[in-house]
């Protein structure tokens, strides 16, 4: 087989191989409303950058490769800024036996904030307009 036909055919399949890819892409589209009572800075929600997204305002619709959930609520990584403090994600899962990402689909959640068992305010996600824990 010559040179030219052997390269001729592995660009056929590496096209072939990036067309497939492209279709099948799996995306996750969410769009986060902040319930917190306050404004939020520096903003991050897994591995994207929202920044600053002020009291009751909404970002657009954000894509994941993939988001985690928990028993079928929300369980991904976030943090930001909120009155001058930095908060993180509150851990309310400790099990973790039904946690699993998924990577298709549009949902819609509200950030809150709540208390740890060190007494520190963190930042959870929920279902829009849910609710996980009583004191919310």
């Amino acid at each position: 087989m010559s040179k030219r036909k052997r390269n001729k055919i592995a660009f056929v399949l590496t096209f072939t191989l990036i067309i497939i890819l492209f279709f099948i892409k799996k995306d996750f589209h969410a769009k986060f409303y902040n319930k917190t009572g306050h404004d939020l800075d520096s903003l991050v929600i897994g591995t994207n950058y929202v920044g600053h997204l002020a009291i009751d305002d909404s970002t657009d619709y954000l894509s994941f490769r993939k988001f985690l959930f928990d028993g079928g609520q929300p369980y991904e990584s976030i943090s930001g800024v909120s009155q001058q403090r930095h908060l993180f994600k509150l851990n309310w899962s400790w099990c973790g036996t039904s946690r699993k990402s998924i990577s298709k689909g549009s949902y819609k959640f509200d950030i809150k904030t709540g208390i740890n068992k060190e007494r520190i305010m963190c930042l959870y996600l929920v279902t829009q307009n849910g609710q996980i824990f009583t004191w919310q």
